[in-house]
Order: structure tokens, then C-alpha cells, then sequence
């Protein structure tokens, strides 16, 4: 299934590169209806992302989203409660050995604001592009985001401790990046 819904992203995708390589400008070539979003709304759908952008006060662990062991709360900054902060476990990289994964970047969950948890591609466009959700960010600030070490780490999420390997997002990092970069182009469109 996710080989499939590979194909059919790689394949929206070429088909979009190739009408906006036709059109005029970038926003003449453009899917009023969102289609572009849609071609990045599986990675942001996937467990990686999902997992920290609850709408609760825990982040939640693995494919299945279950909620974090051992108690685990956001606490009042989102870096976990007092005395059980999130760099407590997770470090600067994946720990093979326990299976806690970690990034070269300080572990944290996103903001409640930016919660997609139970959302769908639509509502998940809209908070991304509304400055009271997404942080204040402008698009040029989203697209940064998305190369933080933070987000990268969903492409090399390391093994449980069972020595289980993570998934990763159902595109390559690159071709995630393209696609976002295209629907800011094209300002953002909503399905």
C-alpha cells in the first residue's frame, strides 16, 4: 500500500512539474483546488509528524500513535514536564542501543496550536498557512522548518527497542521539500 501511494504521489507530482514548466508563471499552472497540498498531505499525515503534533497533552509514539510510555506530559513549553523534560531520553541522535530516538536538535512537540492530530488535509493546509497556528510563520518560514534537523529525522527515524526500524514518510525528504516549495509558489492553495 504505501509503495502504491508512492507512485501515485511521484506521479502527481511529475504531472504538476510538468504543467507548471508549460504555464506562463508559476501561479497560472496552479490547481485552484489544492492539489498541491495534497501532494505533501501523507508526510504530514505520517506518524513521524503526527506523533508530535497532538492536539493533548503528550506526544504519542510509534505507527500505531500510541500515547508515550512512562507518562510522558508537554509540560508548559512543550520540551515535557518539570523533572521529566524530553531531552531526559532523547539525545542529539538515535540511540540503537535503547531504540529512543533523537536529532541533532533539541527534542521537543510542536506547539497545541499546531496540533493536526485528528485533522484532515484541509484543515491541516489552513493551520499550516494561518500565522495564529503555525506560529507566526510566513510560507519562505514553513519551508524552513521543514529542513530543521527536528523534521529531517523523520527520514532516518532509527529502530525501536525491539530493533524494529521506523517508517519513514511515504516521500523522500528532496522530493517533500519540492513539492512543499511548489505549493508555497503557488501560494498556498487549500484543497
Amino acid at each position: 500500500m504505501i509503495a502504491w501511494r508512492t507512485v501515485t504521489i511521484v506521479a502527481a507530482l511529475s504531472a504538476l512539474a510538468a504543467i507548471t514548466a508549460r504555464a506562463q508563471g508559476p501561479r497560472t499552472a496552479t490547481p485552484a483546488n489544492g492539489a498541491l497540498f495534497l501532494a505533501i498531505a501523507p508526510v504530514l499525515q505520517h506518524p513521524r509528524c503526527m506523533n508530535c503534533h497532538t492536539q493533548v497533552d503528550a506526544p504519542r509514539q510509534g505507527d500505531d500513535q500510541h500515547r508515550h510510555i512512562i507518562n510522558v506530559r508537554r509540560g508548559v513549553d512543550g520540551r515535557g514536564a518539570t523533572a521529566m523534560r524530553c531531552t531526559t531520553c532523547h539525545g542529539r541522535a538515535n540511540n540503537a542501543a535503547s531504540g529512543v530516538p533523537g536529532a541533532d536538535e533539541d527534542w521537543h512537540l510542536a506547539p497545541l496550536s499546531m496540533g493536526w492530530e485528528g485533522l484532515g488535509a484541509p484543515e491541516i493546509c489552513r493551520s499550516l498557512i494561518n500565522p495564529a497556528k503555525n506560529g507566526g510563520r510566513t510560507g519562505r518560514q514553513v519551508i524552513d522548518h521543514l529542513h530543521t534537523n527536528l523534521v529531517r529525522w523523520a527520514w532516518s527515524p532509527g529502530v525501536t527497542a525491539s530493533g524494529i526500524a521506523r517508517s519513514s514518510p511515504p516521500l523522500s525528504h528532496a522530493d517533500f521539500i519540492a513539492a512543499a516549495q511548489m505549493w508555497i509558489d503557488a501560494g498556498a492553495p487549500c484543497p
